[in-house]
């Protein structure tokens, strides 16, 4: 059988395209989580893709337009997690917003690497408009789910001191902060314990359809 050329890498040169893109978008955001925009190279990036110079010019237009393909790979994966996730939990809107916010916490999502490589995206996005663009499409879906979860627990609940959109601001900025506490201080902020806070603050602000859904390593986000 005739053996398939190969680069010096020993990967086949005749790989699809989207495998290679994808692995120059995997070895990008390994390597600014590892030394951020002004640090990373596209050098940096084939070394870390494992292939050849040359490669990323064929794939991509510019170190640039890599880069927006990066955040629109992480924003697309964040949200068919949590968006399958939700439609996967069934009618009852308590379930759905049980689901999204596991999956804010799931580790393909949440994870030290993704984390470093999103906040990096997110101080750029004010002076960088398809940045922006691409945080504006999936944040305004997002935020509208959100907001419908709650005014059907808020509805149902008679919860009267309550409003659904400052409540979905107030979950994202929980979560946001979250984040970057995780991101700041990996040794004291864990993902679980991080997870664990925001269903402390549901049940606080939806006492009627939440009690204190506590984790530990053995049974959630682990997926």
């Amino acid at each position: 059988m005739k053996q398939q050329n190969q680069n010096q890498t020993g990967k086949p040169r005749t790989a699809p395209r989207d495998v290679r893109r994808k692995q120059l978008i995997m070895g990008a955001i390994d390597s600014i989580s590892k030394r951020g925009f002004s640090g990373t190279t596209l050098k940096h990036v084939t070394q870390g893709a494992k292939l050849s110079h040359g490669v990323v010019n064929f794939h991509f237009e510019s170190k640039e337009s890599l880069y927006v393909e990066t955040l629109g790979f992480l924003a697309n994966e964040h949200y068919k997690i949590w968006y399958e996730a939700m439609k996967n939990a069934g009618p009852d809107p308590v379930d759905q917003l049980v689901a999204v916010i596991e999956a804010d916490f799931n580790k393909k999502v949440c994870s030290p690497k993704k984390l470093s490589v999103w906040f990096a995206f997110w101080g750029q996005a004010k002076y960088r408009p398809n940045y922006l663009k691409i945080h504006n499409k999936h944040d305004e879906a997002r935020f509208g789910e959100l907001a419908r979860l709650c005014a059907e627990i808020i509805n149902d609940g008679n919860y009267e001191d309550l409003y659904a959109p400052q409540m979905a601001r107030t979950l994202e900025a929980l979560i946001d902060g979250l984040w970057l506490d995780m991101m700041l201080y990996p040794s004291t902020q864990k993902r679980l314990e991080c997870r664990n806070d925001c269903f402390v603050a549901l049940a606080n602000f939806f006492p009627k359809h939440f009690k204190y859904l506590l984790a530990d390593e053995s049974n959630s986000c682990q997926k």
